[in-house]
């Protein structure tokens, strides 16, 4: 890892952390919600799906493995989990990538390579990561892509039947089935799997029952932002707060706050913007 150190430059670092910036809880609680809530609601459903999975499936394998951070070389950002494998490139390569696929355009495909590589390697600058880190997130996210991009061509027998309340269930059963391959579940896992939980339940109610297309016009875009972040920010830290003046700052309270969290980006903000008229139509 010493050859980092020879890489380093005081112009560079700011773009790495950039860079890093794109796989981090606050920019994903920026662009998952609003481009959501402005753009294309079925795109960023399944983006927002398959890419809270991965946060999940990530927490799980650094249970797994508990591969300690690179110690040689200083830390430019804070990072305080496991090292294999990162984080941050697996979620760049499912976020970017699939986004890319969905669109199938040229310019996505090269935009998407340049933010998965600049991720994954704003890592190993930063000194947080070790090449193998960021070449096995890389591997675990092509992975998860081509997963779930087959899984999305089949529907088995009887699902849409179901409907959303017991086929939220099930994921939850699921979900609880992958928490119990580790140990002691991390922070990012508690937060990743009810974040998912949360926003998958909330997406398959609304695509049923409160789904609208979008309106345009400036002033109902900036309602929806101003409304959709007051919630975020409600549910994020004010509620954080309540917790913990009634001493209840449990893995469980992150949990029910974390999935209330998912749930308010795909059904309570989109749920409201229908009630007060700032969409097209209904469906």
């Amino acid at each position: 890892m010493e050859w980092v150190l020879s890489i380093r430059a005081e112009w560079l670092t700011p773009i790495m952390k950039i860079f890093t910036f794109l796989g981090d809880e606050e920019f994903l609680l920026l662009f998952l919600p609003l481009a959501y809530w402005l753009w294309r609601k079925d795109v960023m459903g399944r983006t927002g799906t398959v890419l809270l999975f991965t946060f999940v499936l990530n927490a799980v394998i650094k249970g797994v493995f508990e591969i300690p951070r690179p110690e040689s070389i200083e830390h430019l950002v804070h990072a305080d989990d496991w090292s294999f494998p990162s984080g941050h490139s697996q979620s760049a390569m499912v976020l970017w990538g699939w986004l890319a696929w969905e669109l199938k355009d040229k310019r996505g495909y090269l935009i998407a390579a340049v933010l998965v590589a600049g991720v994954g390697f704003s890592r190993v600058y930063l000194g947080v990561h070790y090449p193998t880190d960021v070449l096995g997130g890389f591997a675990i996210g092509l992975a998860t892509l081509y997963s779930y991009s087959w899984l999305l061509k089949r529907e088995p027998a009887g699902w849409v039947y179901l409907g959303p309340t017991r086929q939220s269930l099930i994921f939850f059963v699921l979900l609880m089935g992958i928490f119990m391959l580790v140990p002691e579940l991390s922070e990012v896992a508690i937060k990743g799997g009810a974040t998912f939980m949360g926003f998958l339940a909330g997406y398959l109610h609304e695509k049923k029952y409160i789904s609208c297309s979008f309106r345009p016009g400036t002033g109902l875009v900036l309602s929806k932002v101003v409304l959709g972040f007051v919630g975020i920010i409600l549910i994020w830290i004010g509620l954080k707060q309540v917790f913990i003046s009634i001493g209840y700052a449990t893995n469980m309270a992150m949990f029910i706050r974390y999935m209330l969290l998912g749930a308010w980006i795909s059904y309570g903000a989109p749920y409201l913007f229908c009630q007060f008229g700032w969409n097209l139509e209904h469906k």
